[in-house]
């Protein structure tokens, strides 16, 4: 006589609790483990996407401004690239003769600066130039060259790395703004057509203080940067239109972007003489407590309505997380959390 067929799965599963709680968490670790995986290998992308997507929003608040004046998207989003390509090509072009001639200066100056580090009291504890010629031949091994070429090859190597994703990460805001539209209404059909309204309400609310914090935090970094170019010029700073763009890049980053491109401009001030250091951190102390009590509040209270407090904490929190990344989005998306949490969580709250 045949044996009778095993029962189905499913049946045998439903028979079995201990067999099916098993079974589930089995699946449900291999699934949170292939999450996490992916996550780590594509960290890389994923934050190429994070940054693009955080372009294309700021962007495009100038591109729906020029649309509602009847011009064409294609149109618009040529205008605004070949734009942002004029400046950052006549910033260059501003950078470059500078550059070239502060190195010019730099070049013919370093047989001074030889004579002045060889006459100095230091260079004389070390035994004058004799001694320290003898300690550069124990310093320069095979070994040790071998691997400073190696640190050299690897430095040289991350920055092309970093070259790359940027220019990645410059396409993608590209293609995101192409399909700016067909991406928000797909975003909404993955929503039932009854709760439609209200989440394209909360998603272009949302949209729009990204917008409006990415653009009032670049008019906050070109303030700065100007700022410290003119302060620079005045004091006889070196180097002072790459330090002002460094400082202007680097005040995009919230509450610490500003301390770290201050101490950089008055550790060059130093090698000038160290009043011109004092002079630079008393300006830039001076320009921080302007900046975060009257430009920065001024700005973003229109934009993202985000107190001080509030501010600082979201930075910790996304600096601990997410690093750098982290920082410059945690004020936006602590914006658009408050705005779900107002739009939704508060009225249910209210109403029950």
């Amino acid at each position: 006589m045949a044996d009778k067929p095993g029962l189905p799965l499913r049946r045998s599963l439903s028979q079995s609790p201990p067999l099916t709680a098993g079974v589930l968490l089995g699946l449900g670790l291999a699934v949170a483990y292939a999450l996490v995986w992916s996550i780590q290998e594509l960290s890389t992308v994923i934050t190429a996407l994070v940054v693009a997507a955080f372009l294309a929003v700021g962007l495009e608040r100038i591109i729906s401004t020029m649309t509602r004046r009847r011009v064409p998207r294609w149109l618009a989003m040529t205008i605004l690239f070949l734009g942002v390509f004029l400046v950052f090509c006549g910033g260059i072009a501003a950078i470059i003769p500078a550059l070239v001639r502060e190195t010019t200066q730099f070049v013919e100056n370093v047989p001074d600066y030889y004579d002045a580090v060889m006459s100095s009291k230091l260079a004389e504890r070390f035994g004058g130039e004799a001694g320290l010629a003898e300690r550069a031949q124990d310093v320069l091994t095979a070994s040790n060259i071998s691997k400073a070429l190696g640190g050299v090859a690897g430095g040289a190597a991350s920055a092309a790395n970093g070259l790359v994703w940027t220019v990645t990460t410059i396409l993608l805001t590209v293609f995101i703004l192409a399909s700016y539209t067909q991406l928000r209404q797909g975003s909404l059909r993955l929503v039932a057509a009854s709760k439609r309204e209200q989440t394209g309400r909360i998603l272009d609310g949302i949209l729009k203080q990204v917008g409006a914090y990415l653009i009032g935090a670049l008019a906050i970094g070109l303030f700065a940067g100007v700022s410290s170019w003119i302060f620079m010029a005045i004091v006889g700073i070196p180097y002072g239109a790459l330090l002002a763009l460094l400082v202007a890049l680097l005040d995009l980053i919230p509450q610490i972007g500003a301390t770290i491109g201050a101490v950089v401009v008055t550790l060059v001030a130093l090698a000038v003489s160290p009043m011109t250091a004092v002079a630079s951190a008393i300006f830039f102390i001076a320009y921080q407590q302007l900046e975060n009590w009257v430009i920065y509040p001024t700005v973003m209270r229109s934009a993202v309505k985000v107190s001080n407090l509030a501010a600082i904490v979201a930075v910790l929190v996304g600096g601990t997380l997410f690093g750098v990344i982290g920082i410059v989005l945690s004020v936006p998306i602590y914006a658009a959390i408050r705005l779900i949490g107002k739009e939704l969580v508060i009225p249910r709250l209210d109403n029950s």
